[in-house]
C-alpha cells in the first residue's frame, strides 16, 4: 500500500507512506542414491544407463523442515522544499528457524539529509557550486541464513547392507541441535557528503561508515560431542572505513567527450567479542586432516588471519654434521622439523623455530600468523569517451595489500602420501633438490649431494604430509582491466535511409589484462566458502576466462 499526502499539504512539503506484508515458504527434500558393484567391464556411460546391473544401491533421504518467513514493513519519506529530507523504515520479521521466544526480529532505520547548497547563505556560490548535500543514517538489518530445523535434532534416513537383518536405519545428522538460536543483527551507521561543482562537471562523494554485527550465526565445530558441528550465535564484529568516489567530465565538446570516474575504499575489520571463547578455529579443509586449522578468529583481530609455519627454505648439507648408521645428524642449534615433515635429510623443507622452547624441535607452538587476506584498500576507475561516432569505455578495478593462501602451490610441490605432485615449474629438474644419482641410486654422501644440487633453489618434494608455510602465502595485489568496449554508431542520415532510427555496432572484451605478482591463475579468488572464517584460499579454482562479444544495437 502506497499513499501520497499531497492533498493535505502545501507544495513545500512532500510526504509519502508505504506499508507492506510478505510471506515466503520454502520446501526441500534431498534424495541421494549411491550405486555399487558394477561389472568391471563397465565404463561410466554404461554404469549411468544400466544402474540395475549393480549389486547394491544405497539410498539416503533428508527431509528438511519447511522454511517460513513472515514479514511486516513500512516506510515514511518526507522532505521540505527538497532541502531537508527524512526517511524512516521499520521491519518486523518472524522466522520458523528460531523458537517462539526468539522468532521475531525488529529492525528500524532512519536517515536524513540537508541540501546545504539550497540555503540562502550559499546563494553567491551558484556559479561554481551546483549541489552540496550532507546526509547521515542509522539502520538495523537481520540475518537468518542458516539451514532450517536447527532447534530440534534432525535425523537422516539411510539404506544399508552392512547391518544384518536391516536394509535401512534412521540416525541423527552430524549437526547438533541448538534451541537457543536467534536473529543475527547488523547495525549500520554512516555519514556522507555529496557535492557537484562547475555545472555538474565534477561530482563526488565522501562517506564514513561503521557496521557492527552481533549474535553472528556461525557453524561451530564441537569435537568430542558425537557431532561434527553446531550452529551458534557467537560474538560481535565491526567493519568501519571510508569511501571516496569522483566523477569528472573532463571534455564536453560537440564531437569529443571524455569522462573519468574513480573510487577507493578503506575498510578495517575487527572481532569485538567471541562470546567468552578464547578463539574460533576455521579449517579450509583442502588438505583433509593434514592441516587441521589454518585460520583462527580472536578478539581484537580481523577475520581472515592465516596461521601456519614460517619457512626457512631447505636443509642444506652444511646443516648436518654426519650421516651415521643410516641417520642424518643435525648440527647443534639447527631446528629439527621431523615432527612436522617426517624424515629430515639434506634438501628437506626447513621450518623456522619461533617458539623459543629451548629444544630446537619444531612443534605446534611454532605456528603463528603468516598472512592476512584483508586488503589495505580496494577501488576502481573507468574512462569513457566519444569521438565523433565512435565510443570507448575502459573499466579497471584493483585490490592492494591482501594476501592469498595458495594451496595449489603446496599440493603441487609435495608428494606427501600421494605420488607425482611435482607438477609446477618450481619443482622441475634443475630447480629442485634431488637425492638420486644418474643411475637411480640414492646418495648419502655430503660432498656428492652438495655437488649434485649446486644451483638448485627448491627443496625436495617428499614429506609425510602437506605443510602450510608462509612460502604459500602470496601478495594478492592486482590491477585488472575488467571490461573494454569499442562501438560505432551509424550517422542518422545513413540510418534513416536504411529505415532505422539508429544503428550501433560494438565489440567488448572481458578480463583482458591483469597486472599482479601472484603466481597462481588469478589473485581474485576465494574457493573455501563453506564457512566465512576461511576467506582468500586458492584451491582448484578454475581460471577466470577471457571473453569477447560482438554486438549490434538497432532501433526502428
Amino acid at each position: 500500500l502506497n499513499y501520497d499526502f499531497k492533498k493535505f499539504l502545501n507544495r513545500n512539503h512532500n510526504l509519502t507512506l508505504l506499508l507492506g506484508e510478505e510471506y515466503i515458504r520454502t520446501k526441500e527434500v534431498v534424495l541421494t542414491n549411491s550405486v555399487h558393484g558394477f561389472p568391471e567391464t563397465f565404463g561410466f556411460d554404461r554404469a549411468r544407463k544400466l544402474t540395475t546391473q549393480s549389486k547394491e544401491t544405497l539410498t539416503q533421504n533428508f527431509y528438511s523442515p519447511d522454511d517460513k518467513l513472515f514479514s511486516l514493513f513500512g516506510r515514511v519519506n518526507y522532505d521540505y522544499k527538497g532541502k531537508y529530507l527524512f526517511a524512516s523504515t521499520f521491519r518486523a520479521d518472524a522466522s520458523s528457524k528460531f523458537s517462539k521466544a526468539n522468532r521475531w526480529g525488529f529492525f528500524p532505520s532512519v536517515s536524513g539529509a540537508w541540501r546545504i547548497s539550497d540555503e540562502e547563505f550559499l546563494s553567491e556560490t551558484k556559479s561554481w557550486l551546483s549541489d552540496l548535500k550532507l546526509r547521515a543514517s542509522y539502520g538495523e538489518a537481520g540475518n537468518n541464513r542458516i539451514p532450517p530445523g536447527q532447534m530440534v535434532q534432525s535425523f537422516v534416513s539411510n539404506s544399508t547392507v552392512w547391518v544384518n537383518g536391516f536394509n535401512s536405519y534412521w540416525a541423527a545428522s552430524k549437526t547438533m541441535a541448538n534451541p537457543d538460536l536467534k536473529w543475527e543483527t547488523t547495525v549500520t551507521k554512516n555519514i556522507g557528503l555529496d557535492f557537484s561543482l562547475f555545472k555538474t562537471r565534477l561530482n563526488g562523494t565522501a562517506e564514513l561508515y561503521q557496521n557492527n554485527t552481533k549474535d553472528l550465526l556461525l557453524e561451530y565445530f564441537v569435537a568430542g560431542t558425537g557431532y561434527d558441528t553446531q550452529y551458534r550465535n557467537l560474538g560481535e564484529t565491526r567493519n568501519r572505513g571510508v569511501e571516496f568516489s569522483l566523477n569528472w567530465s573532463a571534455v564536453r565538446k560537440k564531437n569529443f567527450d571524455l569522462t573519468v570516474n574513480a573510487n577507493i575504499a578503506f575498510n578495517e575489520n575487527e572481532v569485538l567479542s567471541l562470546g567468552g571463547l578464547d578463539f574460533v578455529a576455521g579449517t579450509s579443509g583442502w588438505a583433509s586432516s593434514d592441516i587441521p586449522a589454518d585460520f583462527y578468529v580472536k578478539e581484537g583481530r580481523a577475520v581472515g588471519r592465516i596461521y601456519g609455519y614460517k619457512s626457512e627454505g631447505r636443509y642444506e648439507v652444511s646443516d648436518f654434521s654426519s650421516y651415521t648408521n643410516g641417520r642424518w645428524v643435525l648440527k647443534d642449534g639447527i631446528a629439527n622439523a621431523s615432527g612436522v615433515i617426517g624424515t629430515v635429510r639434506p634438501g628437506s623443507l626447513k621450518l623456522k623455530d619461533v617458539s623459543d622452547n629451548g629444544n630446537s624441535n619444531i612443534t605446534d607452538a611454532d605456528i603463528g600468523v603468516i598472512g592476512n587476506v584483508n586488503p589495505k584498500h580496494t577501488g576502481g576507475f573507468s574512462l569513457t569517451s566519444r569521438i565523433f561516432s565512435f565510443d570507448l569505455g575502459a573499466y579497471f578495478n584493483w585490490s592492494y595489500g591482501n594476501d592469498v593462501y595458495n594451496a595449489n602451490k603446496i599440493e603441487y610441490t609435495s608428494t606427501s602420501k600421494f605420488n607425482s605432485r611435482n607438477l609446477i615449474s618450481a619443482m622441475e629438474s634443475g630447480k629442485r633438490w634431488t637425492n638420486l644419482r644418474e643411475d637411480g641410486t640414492i646418495s648419502n654422501d655430503l660432498a656428492e649431494l652438495e655437488a649434485m644440487n649446486a644451483g638448485t633453489t627448491m627443496w625436495s618434494p617428499f614429506m609425510n604430509k602437506f605443510v602450510l608455510t608462509d612460502w604459500a602465502i602470496e601478495d594478492g595485489s592486482f590491477l585488472r582491466l575488467g571490461t573494454l568496449t569499442l562501438g560505432y554508431t551509424l550517422p542518422r542520415s545513413i540510418a534513416s535511409k536504411l529505415k532505422m532510427k539508429s544503428l550501433r555496432v560494438y565489440a567488448s572484451g572481458y578480463n583482458l589484462w591483469l597486472w599482479t605478482n601472484y603466481s597462481g591463475f588469478d589473485p581474485e579468488v576465494s574457493t573455501r566458502r563453506k564457512t566465512p572464517l576461511t576467506p582468500g584460499v586458492d584451491y582448484s579454482a578454475y581460471p577466470k576466462s577471457r571473453s569477447y562479444i560482438f554486438g549490434l544495437n538497432v532501433n526502428f
